[in-house]
């Protein structure tokens, strides 16, 4: 007891003692000791009070409140006020010199400091200051046990988020949350939190997460915040807490699901993203009739405009005017905690919408606004979003470099179901400069099993079976694109714009050398998108076409492949497309027609940086021919350059034998005929085995003998 009183009493020597005591504990200047001695004579414990009482309400002092907290009456005040007055620190009932007042706050006694801090919380809310001031005495308090904390705590927070001050904003939601008194309040409040967090990283391992899981699965989170919860959980593929709550959706008041923006922004958002969960939960999927009399403010909302769009795109031929919308909701709300999925999904749009310059500039406001905002999440997804502009636009550098900010902005095991975006970005981009040992790494990379599960499975499918083509292994490569195809047949998403998995089975085909197979499905392609002209992949199937045509044919379709490339403004698609209209002139001996072709290819190529088409019209100059002729030999030293078994898998690929077949006439297994062909090609520099009928003459016959 001895102890504690003289402590106190040392403490308060500190706040009104000596001179030189008060600056050796304050570490403050002379001039700054100077003030705090004359505004604190150690003859005066009652403006001592008084200074403490304006130091712990701070901008909020008034001489009634400073009076209220230091237990005097307001004349009192007045004349502490007149006399400090004299030094210059009061101006307008307040302390002005932040020094001084830290130095007041820091030689309080901490459980008196505290005390002052929780009175004055009480006082300013019961005089209708707003929330943050109230939160900024309970935080400083660390104490919320009045009824009405909670509720102001959180309202604070909300504030805070808004002005991006997530420091204060978690200070308050963690006290808030200790504070409430129901677990249902709880619960609520954690769901605030994991979202704040995700902002920054969104790890699957917070304490946070862990309280709104066990909340999620006993219950106890509000139905104003299941939405928000869901997103959560199956961001990180915690698919059964998800169901929980879509189930506690599903049993809801039908009135309910109606009138919730938040709530028909989920259920568009996971029939586009996680469709799995629609045949699950039908009575919560199906589409419900808008009431009449809506609120303008909800009509106006993100949530429900992105809504509206989502369901707009989600068809086999979404209308002109989804691209429009999808600008006005970009234009009409800034990005924040509450905007930044409407946003994402009105970019997605945009993007399947083929409208790639006006995606990637909103891309590049969204970034740098995200960076602004300190919000590294949101730079991760947006980074991710203009990845994939850039690849479609065949800027490869640009997109390997976006998709690796995307994976590194935040730890890519945090990035749950959304890290296959940025990956299979990344390993089609690779793929297309010839770095296929780089994309092989990046298809190591793990992946939660739920992504399979969601839409992001069907672009990573798709990236893996374009590597697995590029390096010679077609049946491999038609395993993904089949298991792409068979998702979204039965997911009831098969849109043509979205994937174009036939038109990647059918180059898998012509690999393989099954000539009708690829023709089918890539005029099937065509048929569903319908034509040509309709979107972007229609100039693909086109090229695919040809390379199963006459050389003549080959010629007329490859020119519109060459214009609907040139239309969308994707440059790698145009190089490719004019390569092959350069090879297919060459070989009908139209040399003239082929050299512009050629360069214009080269030259776009290596923009691109597109290693592997690069080399393959390299390999096309070096092997022209002299004078027109059917089918043209390459040079002679690539010839010599192909071993003898390498030679008559070719020369039984050219006459358009499949690797199974290949395979039986030579007694060998196709993974070695898949092997041979995949030399063959880099030697030749070929693209596929139709370009072969067009550069060997065969002269082997079925009866050859087996590689040696």
């Amino acid at each position: 007891m001895q102890r504690s009183v003289a402590r106190d009493r040392d403490r308060t020597s500190i706040a009104v003692g000596p001179r030189e005591l008060l600056l050796a504990r304050t570490g403050r200047s002379d001039e700054d000791g100077d003030l705090l001695t004359m505004v604190f004579p150690e003859t005066d414990p009652m403006r001592l009070r008084i200074a403490r009482a304006m130091a712990v309400l701070d901008s909020a002092a008034t001489v009634g409140l400073t009076a209220a907290l230091a237990d005097t009456d307001p004349e009192v005040v007045r004349h502490a006020h007149e006399e400090l007055g004299a030094y210059g620190p009061v101006v307008h009932e307040q302390f002005t010199n932040p020094v001084l007042i830290s130095g007041i706050l820091r030689e309080m006694p901490d459980d008196e400091r505290r005390e002052l801090h929780t009175r004055a919380a009480d006082l300013l809310h019961h005089n209708g200051f707003p929330a943050s001031a109230v939160a900024w005495q309970l935080v400083a308090a660390g104490d919320a046990r009045s009824s009405w904390a909670s509720h102001v705590l959180v309202e604070a927070a909300e504030l805070a988020l808004a002005n991006d001050e997530i420091d204060s904003a978690a200070q308050r939601l963690e006290l808030a949350y200790r504070a409430s008194r129901r677990a249902s309040g709880r619960a609520a409040i954690a769901t605030r939190l994991v979202s704040m967090e995700w902002r920054l990283n969104p790890s699957p391992r917070t304490r946070n997460f862990g309280r709104l899981k066990a909340a999620l699965y006993t219950g106890r989170v509000p139905h104003t915040q299941l939405p928000a919860a869901v997103l959560h959980m199956l961001w990180h593929g915690f698919v059964q807490q998800a169901d929980h709550a879509l189930a506690r959706l599903d049993r809801g008041p039908v009135g309910a699901l109606t009138l919730d923006p938040r709530l028909d922004f989920l259920c568009a958002w996971l029939r586009y993203t996680h469709p799995t969960h629609v045949e699950r939960h039908r009575r919560l999927f199906t589409p419900r009739p808008r009431a009449e009399g809506y609120p303008a403010v909800d009509r106006d909302s993100a949530h429900r405009q992105s809504a509206d769009l989502l369901a707009a795109v989600s068809v086999q031929h979404p209308s002109v005017d989804v691209a429009a919308a999808a600008q006005r909701i970009l234009t009409s709300h800034r990005l924040g905690p509450t905007t930044v999925e409407p946003l994402v999904a009105a970019v997605d749009c945009l993007v399947h919408t083929d409208r790639l310059d006006t995606a990637d500039a909103w891309c590049v406001s969204l970034l740098a606004e995200s960076e602004a905002r300190h919000a590294p999440t949101w730079r991760s997804i947006f980074a991710g979003l203009r990845a994939e502009t850039q690849l479609r636009r065949g800027n490869l550098a640009g997109a390997i470099d976006s998709a690796m900010l995307a994976l590194n902005l935040v730890p890519a095991d945090h990035l749950g179901v959304w890290v296959g975006r940025p990956i299979a970005v990344l390993v089609r981009a690779l793929t297309a400069q010839g770095k296929h040992s780089e994309a092989a790494a990046q298809l190591r990379r793990p992946v939660p099993r739920a992504m399979f599960e969601s839409r992001f499975a069907l672009a990573y499918l798709q990236a893996s079976g374009q590597h697995c083509l590029a390096v010679g292994r077609p049946q491999e490569a038609l395993r993904h694109f089949r298991q792409c195809g068979n998702l979204m047949r039965q997911w009831n998403m098969d849109f043509a714009w979205l994937v174009p998995w036939r038109n990647d089975m059918a180059a898998a085909y012509l690999d393989a050398g099954e000539e009708r197979r690829a023709q089918a499905l890539a005029t099937m392609h065509l048929e569903l998108i319908g034509g040509a002209n309709r979107h972007r992949s229609g100039g693909v199937s086109l090229r695919l076409l040809a390379a199963t045509g006459d050389p003549h044919r080959r010629v007329l379709l490859l020119r519109r492949a060459v214009a609907v490339a040139r239309a969308a403004g994707d440059d790698l698609e145009l190089a490719t497309a004019l390569s092959e209209l350069g090879r297919a002139h060459r070989t009908i001996g139209d040399t003239d027609k082929a050299r512009p072709l050629l360069r214009e290819a080269t030259r776009l190529a290596e923009s691109c940086g597109s290693g592997a088409l690069i080399r393959r019209l390299r390999g096309d100059r070096s092997a022209a021919p002299a004078a027109p002729a059917p089918r043209v030999r390459p040079a002679p030293d690539s010839i010599d350059a192909l071993s003898p078994a390498e030679r008559r898998v070719a020369e039984l690929a050219a006459l358009g034998r499949r690797n199974r077949e290949i395979a039986d006439t030579l007694a060998i297994t196709t993974s070695t005929v898949e092997q041979h062909l995949t030399r063959v090609y880099r030697k030749l520099s070929v693209a596929r085995r139709t370009e072969l009928r067009f550069m060997l003459t065969a002269r082997a016959t079925p009866a050859e003998s087996a590689v040696g």
